[in-house]
């Protein structure tokens, strides 16, 4: 089913249902309940929309980064402040 929203996006409504739990950038743009916070937060949909491609591009160079051993190790070492040494 498809559904045309008050902001103007255009959406197809369980189209992906039960193939992958993922909201792609577009889905998450479509989706009527991100649509209400945002809202109710102030945040336009252009801020959005760049916020979450700005945080792709940065996931995608972290994960190219680890794959091919370029980034730095991050690993953290735990310790117990109570105990000495």
């Amino acid at each position: 089913m498809n559904v045309l929203f008050s902001s103007g996006c255009y959406c197809s409504v369980g189209a992906t249902a039960g193939k992958n739990d993922e909201l792609t950038i577009s889905d998450a743009l479509c989706d009527p309940l991100i649509a209400i916070v945002m809202r109710a937060d102030g945040v336009i949909s252009e801020e959005f929309k760049r916020l979450l491609e700005t945080a792709a591009r940065e996931l995608e160079a972290n994960l190219a980064n680890s794959v091919s051993g370029g980034g730095k190790d991050t690993r953290h070492v735990c310790r117990n402040d109570t105990e000495d040494g």
